[in-house]
């Protein structure tokens, strides 16, 4: 690991005071949480009306194995001066993060706001991505993820995906601005996700419209972290070529944060991932360490499903992912979640499987003592598929579901999480 010290370049005064006062609406506003009452209101914005959900159920089971999680954005809503780092993993359902980014925007809302975190660019590998950030490059890249590679080892890392090129000018910009809203965000630290050998060439990260250059700060042969001096709403890593060994860029994902406390919410998903999908993916757990996640979220098990999974290999499946994460990070904590209800693919009838998929994810957690969210139980259960449907929540392949049934799942889940921090609030003495 290399470390290297930052030197701020001179900048125009003008530049720097309007970057200054961006950043300091940013940092006002996360300050706010910290003149709040301990415990979080859920709001009626957090809430969801639809008579089939069990609401009473809607617990974190085993919430007590979150305490040190908890204790974190307790310490954080009061005092402030913590970043907690919440990585969460899946499939399809995550990939969207129309789920995602109803949890991230109000945990965010509560305990402040550390930055976007992982983002890539699906297009350049054939899929498709979130909508709240723009990529543009000045070349063609191959790409592709771990679902598709059936190797018993694949070559991917933090996201699941990977993009190459052997384009020695080779540039790719992400710039921080949701499609729908046109809202952007700002950043000052880039974190590049590489397995790095000799043949990759080498990186700078810059941004034209401020005209910074970041500076890298420290790397190790998994991720380089780069910071600017001024906060961008966009961010472009350029290849170099300083050697004659080197031949490609390979990027395997790339997170966006802020020097503030609060919370970062990464999201990961791969259209039609297993747990097994992860476990054959040679860097992943070794990448998602360098997010120092205090709590892990893993969301899988639809497309074990969609076929007769054993339910013995599922638990190893679930197994092997858990350690593999937690021998490279130790100090993250765990939490699984079963699937929502769903059909066999194209809605021809209700998935048989699905009930017994999301038993075997239970009883293993259960098993182990790890925090779980049970959607399928409190969602209806078996064949309740049907009541996501009719209520206008499901897409029209019947297995994904609308924008609408991710922005319930999500309301859903942040719901359970503070509940479970607001009740180790009201036992603190």
């Amino acid at each position: 690991m290399r470390i290297f010290l930052l030197l701020p370049p001179p900048q125009s005064t003008r530049m720097r005071l309007m970057a200054c006062l961006a950043f300091l609406t940013l940092f006002i506003g996360q300050c706010q949480s910290q003149f709040r009452p301990p415990q979080v209101e859920i709001t009626d914005k957090d809430t969801v009306n639809y008579d089939f959900f069990r609401q009473d159920d809607n617990q974190i089971e085993q919430a007590g194995y979150l305490e040190p999680f908890f204790q974190k954005l307790y310490e954080q809503r009061i005092r402030g001066g913590h970043k907690v780092s919440i990585v969460h993993i899946g499939d399809s359902h995550i990939l969207g993060n129309f789920l995602t980014r109803e949890v991230r925007a109000r945990l965010q809302n509560a305990f402040g706001d550390a930055g976007r975190g992982m983002v890539f660019p699906y297009r350049l590998a054939s899929s498709n991505g979130p909508k709240d950030y723009l990529v543009e490059t000045n070349t063609r890249w191959i790409g592709s993820n771990c679902q598709r590679v059936l190797a018993t080892e694949t070559p991917f890392g933090i996201s699941g995906f990977s993009i190459q090129t052997t384009n020695l000018n080779a540039e790719l910009t992400l710039r921080l601005r949701d499609t729908a809203t046109s809202e952007t965000r700002l950043f000052t630290k880039v974190t590049v996700f590489q397995h790095k050998t000799g043949y990759e060439y080498d990186l700078e990260v810059l941004d034209e419209v401020s005209g910074q250059k970041a500076e890298l700060f420290i790397e190790d042969q998994y991720a380089q972290s780069y910071y600017f001096d001024r906060p961008v709403d966009q961010a472009t890593v350029r290849a170099r070529k300083l050697t004659s060994q080197q031949k490609r860029l390979t990027l395997d994902g790339i997170a966006l944060e802020n020097e503030l406390s609060g919370v970062v919410y990464h999201s990961i998903g791969v259209n039609g991932a297993k747990y097994q999908d992860f476990v054959r993916a040679k860097y992943f757990s070794r990448q998602v360490a360098e997010l120092a996640p205090d709590l892990i979220i893993l969301s899988c098990g639809t497309n074990e499903a969609q076929g007769r999974t054993d339910p013995a290999f599922l638990r190893r499946s679930i197994q092997n992912l858990i350690e593999s994460l937690q021998e490279n990070a130790p100090n993250a904590l765990i939490m699984l979640t079963t699937p929502a209800d769903s059909y066999l693919r194209h809605g021809r009838s209700f998935n048989p499987n699905m009930a017994e998929v999301s038993a075997v994810i239970r009883k293993f957690a259960r098993d182990k003592g790890y925090a779980l969210w049970d959607l399928h139980h409190f969602s209806g259960g078996e064949n309740s598929a049907q009541n996501w449907k009719t209520n206008g929540l499901m897409s029209s392949d019947s297995v994904h579901f609308s924008k609408a049934g991710y922005a319930v799942q999500g309301k859903l889940l942040y719901q359970s999480l503070i509940k479970g921090y607001n009740e180790f609030v009201a036992e603190k003495p």
